[in-house]
């Protein structure tokens, strides 16, 4: 009797239902499902704008003139450095850099611009390329001579301003505790513009003005990703062809309505 009753007490019915391999095979199956949500898991980006200025320090420009040529040409930023390590646990909150502002400010310039073929717009590596009329002259002091181009040049293809643009780019980590598909995640950036302006034919310099704009990239992830982000580098460029177009045409430039 006694036998029995230690027998009855010292067995679980819970655990002679699920035999142990069972117990893995649920706790894999569990882990399986982890794994298929993280890929599943959606996302959504909530844009919003950068917070952004102008430092103005230009003079009084004279407008554009149907078929002028605007030549644009400057330096990229360079991307910020960050391990493999540091992108996974920030949710890659550095990846939205671009490293094509100068063609972006290019092709922002035409799409703003109110009075489609009134002017155009040229990359200065690809007028060099072309090459055709006379040497740039020798003086090292001239804005010709540090282009690359020859008054002939100038005059034969109705090159007008010369636009120099100078990009910046910043970033901070704020919180690095992203683990996919959970945990948050948020750093600062910060892009800064500056650019300064030619006359091509009188070789005057016409000033300079810089745009900088500063964001936030946060990241709440619970299976369900939510990203909200601030594109500096965009904001700065939209905002600077936009000023490039009004002060070179007298116009209000058009929004861009790109995603």
């Amino acid at each position: 009797m006694t036998g029995d009753c230690r027998g009855a007490l010292g067995r679980s019915p819970g655990l002679e239902r699920i035999p142990p391999g069972r117990v893995l095979g649920r706790i894999g199956l569990c882990g399986w499902i982890l794994v298929f949500l993280t890929f599943v898991s959606g996302c959504f980006h909530v844009p919003l704008s950068s917070n952004s200025a102008i430092r103005d320090q230009c003079q009084a420009i004279p407008p554009l003139e149907q078929g002028d040529v605007l030549v644009v040409y400057g330096e990229n930023a360079t991307a910020p450095e960050q391990s493999v390590i540091g992108t996974y646990f920030t949710a890659g909150c550095m990846a939205a850099f671009h490293g094509n502002t100068i063609g972006e400010f290019i092709k922002t310039i035409l799409k703003v611009n109110p009075q489609p073929g009134r002017f155009a717009v040229r990359h200065l590596r690809d007028l060099q390329n072309e090459g055709g009329g006379d040497r740039a002259e020798a003086d090292g002091d001239s804005i010709l001579t540090r282009l690359k181009l020859s008054k002939q040049k100038v005059a034969m293809d109705r090159l007008r301003y010369a636009v120099h643009v100078k990009e910046s780019f910043e970033a901070q980590v704020h919180v690095p505790l992203y683990a996919s598909p959970f945990g948050i995640a948020s750093c600062s950036n910060r892009t800064i513009l500056e650019a300064n302006i030619w006359d091509l034919p009188t070789e005057k310099f016409m000033g300079s003005f810089t745009v900088s704009a500063e964001g936030e990239f946060t990241l709440f992830a619970y299976l369900l990703h939510l990203v909200v982000f601030q594109d500096t580098q965009k904001d700065a460029t939209e905002k600077m062809a936009g000023e490039i177009v009004e002060r070179l045409t007298g116009l209000k430039p058009l929004e861009n309505r790109d995603p």
